[in-house]
């Protein structure tokens, strides 16, 4: 269920509003983790659009939208979706009641305490979700959630040190797999299907290499050949595999792909005229730049409620 939701300023974390029926004396725990809420709050000008924070007893979720800040606190096993869900629905009232120029001359704390009755029917209503889901569109949320998943903080990001805060931003991601790829575009089908022919290309000549004894060949491909040529083609694989899927290092480990197969090309020279050697390099730095042309997707419009 939704414990506690508060507004603030974000510029300056000056708390605008929040719910007056928070009962923090029947559980200590949970009155000590009110203070998270402040110190996320105070936090945000720092923070990214969405973010959360898990304590364990509680969760706390927060989103920011021209200028303000919405925090909320519900308990640990209660759903993420239905949290921001409840917060684009604080985020749609208030601004309907107050425009931006009024809350930037604000000088008071809780200058728009009236707004607490607001914050307690749509609390009530979101701790009774079953009642909700004939206009809630949970799905639209799961998936906004999962392609662009809010950042996860830990104490360390949001509690003061000796020196003020913290000034570098959570390192950690919230819920759901990382990003997807954008599609693969034409040019970069062309430079898979360029290194898939090399690919079978480079098996072929190096088990057959391999197959020639060093005493009976001198002056074309030996066994050292074939091992190369193996390890070209595997450096080709690996970099069909970088190019179709994401991974962490995936900048770096496609131009080290890139110079070990130039290193191969360089060592087979004299086994291959310059219409190959052609063919090989371009091949190459064509799947070098299909894999960073082909970028993370782009992060999809807000979700609706």
């Amino acid at each position: 269920m939704i414990i506690y939701a508060q507004i603030v300023r974000t510029n300056d974390g000056l708390p605008l509003s929040a719910n007056t029926d928070f009962n923090d004396v029947l559980n200590q725990s949970i009155k000590d983790s009110k203070k998270y809420v402040k110190m996320l709050a105070y936090k945000s000008p720092q923070l990214p659009e969405k973010c959360s924070l898990y304590l364990g007893n509680v969760s706390i979720y927060l989103t920011s939208c021209l200028g303000i800040s919405y925090v909320v606190m519900t308990e640990p096993h209660y759903p993420p979706a239905l949290a921001y869900s409840f917060l684009k629905e604080l985020m749609i009232e208030f601004a309907q009641r107050y425009n931006q120029s009024r809350v930037e001359i604000a000088r008071r704390p809780y200058e728009f305490i009236e707004f607490d009755n607001v914050i307690h029917k749509t609390r009530l209503a979101f701790n009774k979700p079953q009642n909700l889901m004939s206009r809630l569109n949970l799905a639209d949320v799961e998936t906004e959630l999962r392609l662009r998943p809010p950042r996860q903080l830990s104490l360390a990001d949001i509690e003061p040190v000796r020196n003020g805060y913290r000034p570098k931003p959570a390192l950690h991601l919230g819920v759901g797999p990382p990003p997807k790829l954008q599609p693969i575009s034409p040019f970069a089908w062309v430079a898979m299907l360029l290194s898939f022919l090399l690919i079978l290309l480079g098996f072929y000549r190096g088990i057959s290499a391999l197959q020639v004894s060093t005493l009976e060949e001198f002056d074309g491909p030996s066994p050292i050949h074939g091992l190369v040529y193996l390890l070209e083609s595997f450096f080709r694989i690996y970099q069909l595999y970088l190019l179709t899927y994401n991974s962490k290092y995936r900048t770096v480990e496609s131009w080290a792909s890139a110079v070990v197969l130039l290193l191969c090309i360089f060592f087979l020279w004299e086994l291959r005229d310059p219409s190959q050697h052609a063919v090989f390099v371009v091949s190459t730095l064509l799947t070098l730049a299909a894999t960073h042309f082909r970028e993370l997707q782009p992060i999809l419009p807000d979700y609706h409620v």
